[in-house]
């Protein structure tokens, strides 16, 4: 969770020290253990570091090589056995250290040899250079931004805006990926909501030079790989293996690790999966913390006996704290937003920041989730490998199963989904276009609501009906879902969040289901695997058996937690109605409808007392636009009219 930050004068004027230490004032909260620079002639380099892991305590960066490179670094490497036996340094050396040496020896591919959650950036002196680098997931964030006379380069893009050659405009592809999901292909995955300034991509490196800059791609999964075992407990055995590395490499830590646990499955896997390498490893794996927030009793979000079981099983006591006090949208949204960067809220962030600080009271410079354990481990496209096996009795009878697992309604979506699934999968891509149009106009839109202006969303949704290109070939259905998940720009929008939420509170935000070879392992193994007899997470419930308390193990529902957000947006309804009125600067700027967005505003609200949250996704999301214009661009935005004349160029 440390903060870098840096600035190349390409025609080689000299770095205004100034400059460089405002732009790096901006990441101060990523910086608990002070800030370095370094400046040589033209470029510079400024590092707020975070001493999480042993082996980087005490270290100072920028770090610069006899030969003059210099190198700042955000992250965690797991494949230092491996890297040490080819860079002979010691046992003890720092993360950045192995990835200086790294460059040293291998040049820019030398990312292709690194493993782990990281951000960096080189400045190769001796060939005048820039490599920047961003990890083969995307956790770490990293943005940058180059005109003719400059690049700049930063964790988060506040610190790019600190510079005065940097405009500060929006980029309307950039604000679409935010407010209309599934908006444009992926081919896109380098726009913010900030024009000019783009996002490196994960699992790609940029190389800069005073005379242009070239990304290219280091590392991507392997599609066409297929995992063959000899029987269902070789599997479950062989996941255990790699989830247990994944969580091994995360809880490497100089302090206490939290982790958010609910008595969930996934989370749970991860706090038990936890302990028993702590209590495997004693001196050298950190104290753990397990945080959970409690719904009311007898609530759909109640899994207190859960947790009880988890306490008894392991004699360990979690943190707990309500979550009814801590609902509604309005209070803290402008901390989030000026965080994030982006038109994005979490529903819940009075909860999200209540266990950031209970991490934080406790020491923890990490904290793990369960997140994205969802996107991996029950991928239901594996029906549509079934059917080309023609396996159609498996199918029936895994529907079947779903009603016991996830409950009847949720097992009729999937099986209405299964059957969309297999028309878009055999559907010629020349007609996938055509069809979605067909499919829009006949569906009500989920996140296209009308309060839009005409303006915005004929250029937001100008891609809507193409069909995403992968430009590969997957073994499986069941892999090339896991791979969009992986790949997909809102879920590498939700990581970035999720980094820069938790460094607010000067903590790593760690995903043991985000490791790559663990999701290299799953896009593998065939999904009638993964999900035995139709059982979701049949593979995971047996790969942790004897680690999970059987009541977990078995458990066959998850917590809902719509009620709470539905309330908390009826609750605060007043006060965002009232900040988007027809004088709010989303109108002025012609993203909204004046006439038709107080309409709107009502129809939602009668939706907020609805069994669903997707209305109040759309108002927290519409609220989200008009506080991020208003944080970003008060006081440098353009007049409505030429701000229209500059779109109709772009467009």
């Amino acid at each position: 969770m440390s903060g870098i930050v840096g600035l190349w004068n390409l025609a080689g004027r000299p770095v205004d020290l100034p400059v460089l230490q405002r732009m790096s004032a901006t990441l101060h909260h990523r910086g608990p253990d002070g800030e370095g620079h370094r400046v040589a002639g033209a470029v510079g380099f400024a590092h707020q570091r975070s001493w999480a892991t042993p082996e980087e305590v005490g270290e100072i960066q920028p770090l610069v090589g006899p030969d003059g490179m210099m190198l700042a670094f955000d992250g965690r490497i797991d494949n230092r056995d491996e890297l040490r036996r080819s860079l002979r340094l010691a046992a003890g050396a720092s993360d950045a250290a192995y990835v200086l040496a790294a460059y040293q020896q291998w040049g820019e591919q030398a990312a292709e040899r690194l493993n782990g959650d990281f951000a960096f950036a080189v400045y190769d002196s001796a060939r005048r250079r820039l490599v920047l680098v961003r990890d083969a997931v995307g956790v770490r964030p990293l943005y940058f931004f180059r005109s003719s006379r400059l690049f700049v380069f930063g964790s988060e893009i506040k610190a790019l805006l600190a510079h005065p050659e940097v405009p500060l405009q929006p980029d309307n592809d950039g604000l679409a990926d935010f407010l209309m999901f599934s908006s444009r292909p992926l081919d896109r995955q380098d726009v913010t909501c900030f024009a000019g300034i783009s996002a490196l991509v994960p699992a790609h490196v940029a190389v800069v030079t005073p005379e242009a800059i070239s990304t290219r791609r280091y590392w991507d999964f392997d599609t066409g790989r297929s995992e063959t075992l000899g029987s269902f407990d070789d599997y479950a055995e062989a996941f255990r293996e790699r989830f247990a590395e994944a969580v091994r490499r995360r809880i490497r830590s100089a302090r206490p690790v939290a982790v958010s646990v609910s008595g969930g499955l996934d989370s749970s896997s991860i706090m038990c999966q936890s302990e028993v390498l702590r209590r495997a490893n004693p001196g050298t794996v950190p104290p753990l913390v397990g945080i959970s927030y409690t719904g009311a009793q007898g609530s759909d979000a109640d899994e207190e006996r859960y947790l009880l079981d988890l306490e008894r099983e392991y004699g360990i006591a979690v943190v707990r704290f309500p979550m009814e006090p801590l609902v509604g949208l309005v209070n803290g949204t402008a901390e989030q937003v000026r965080a994030i960067e982006s038109p994005f809220l979490d529903y819940l962030w009075g909860v999200t920041r209540n266990l950031h600080l209970e991490a934080q009271r406790r020491g923890a410079r990490v904290l793990l989730s369960g997140h994205w354990g969802d996107q991996f481990l029950f991928c239901p496209d594996y029906l549509v490998d079934l059917f080309r096996r023609f396996a159609w009795a498996d199918i029936w009878r895994h529907l079947r199963e779903y009603r016991h697992w996830l409950g009847g309604s949720h097992a009729r979506a999937l099986a209405r989904r299964f059957v969309r699934d297999l028309a878009r999968r055999h559907v010629p891509d020349l007609f996938v276009p055509p069809l979605k149009w067909v499919r829009s106009r006949l569906a009500r839109p989920v996140r296209a609501r009308s309060w839009f202006s005409d303006r915005f969303l004929k250029q937001s949704l100008r891609f809507a009906h193409q069909p995403a290109s992968f430009g590969r070939w997957f073994h499986s259905a069941q892999a090339q879902a896991i791979y969009l998940e992986a790949r997909s720009k809102y879920h590498v929008h939700c990581m970035e969040w999720e980094n820069k939420a938790a460094a607010l509170f000067g903590q790593d935000a760690a995903f043991p289901f985000l490791d790559r070879d663990l999701i290299s392992f799953l896009m593998a193994v065939p999904g009638d695997i993964q999900n035995r007899h139709g059982v979701p997470r049949a593979m995971l419930r047996a790969a942790m058996q004897h680690i999970l308390p059987p009541s977990v193990a078995q458990r066959n529902w998850k917590a809902d937690f719509t009620q709470l957000v539905n309330a908390g947006l009826e609750r605060d309804y007043a006060h965002i109605a009232g900040t988007l009125t027809e004088r709010s600067l989303a109108v002025g700027l012609g993203y909204l409808d004046r006439d038709r967005l107080r309409g709107e505003l009502n129809e939602v609200m009668n939706q907020l007392r609805g069994p669903e949250c997707v209305a109040g996704w759309e108002l927290a999301d519409l609220f989200a636009l008009e506080l991020w214009l208003q944080l970003f661009l008060s006081d440098d935005v353009r007049e409505p009219r030429e701000f229209h004349e500059s779109q109709e160029r772009i467009a």
